[in-house]
Formats: C-alpha cells, structure tokens, sequence
C-alpha cells in the first residue's frame, strides 16, 4: 500500500486524490512516517443507472402469447386442491 503524509497531503490535495483514482489502490496517510490508521480509498463504482438505447433495442420482446405461457405456468405450478390460508387467523 502506498503512503502519503499529511504534508504532502496538505500542499498537493488534489495530487494525491488523482494518485488514487488513477491508481485504483488505497493509500494510508502517515504523520512524521508514522500510520494514522486513516487511508483514502477510490470510491468503487456501482452498477450503470443508465442504459444505451442500443441495449434496449437488443432486448427480446414479450408479447401476449409470452404472457398466456407464463399464466399457464403458474397455473400449472398450483394444484387445485391447494388452499391459502391466512396464519394469523384464529390467534388471540
């Protein structure tokens, strides 16, 4: 891991953060060489909000037989005799 002191820090912020990004690793900031117990850590990127139109058009469609076929599916899933009962009835 990379050390920076609070120094540097300091006097060029903006470098070390650019360090960081670039770099994709932690770096533990020192005082006199000594570890503080505090590190920077590059944010790790979530999942994409967005996506291209180009992605969506790739898709496949779902049209209305798709739609029967999944009602007959759960349907089928289900045996008649099954019975849904409500469990918090009949309790005090």
């Amino acid at each position: 891991m990379q050390t920076v002191g609070t120094r540097e820090l300091k006097q060029n912020p903006a470098g070390v953060i650019a360090r960081v990004l670039a770099g994709g690793q932690d770096v533990a900031i020192t005082v006199y060489g000594k570890p503080t117990g505090v590190r920077l850590v590059a944010d790790q990127p979530g999942p994409k909000r967005w996506v291209s139109g180009a992605a969506l058009n790739a898709m496949p469609t779902v049209g209305t037989d798709d739609n029967e076929r999944l009602k007959a599916d759960i349907a089928s899933a289900f045996a008649a005799d099954d019975h849904v009962t409500d469990p918090w009835q009949g309790r005090s």
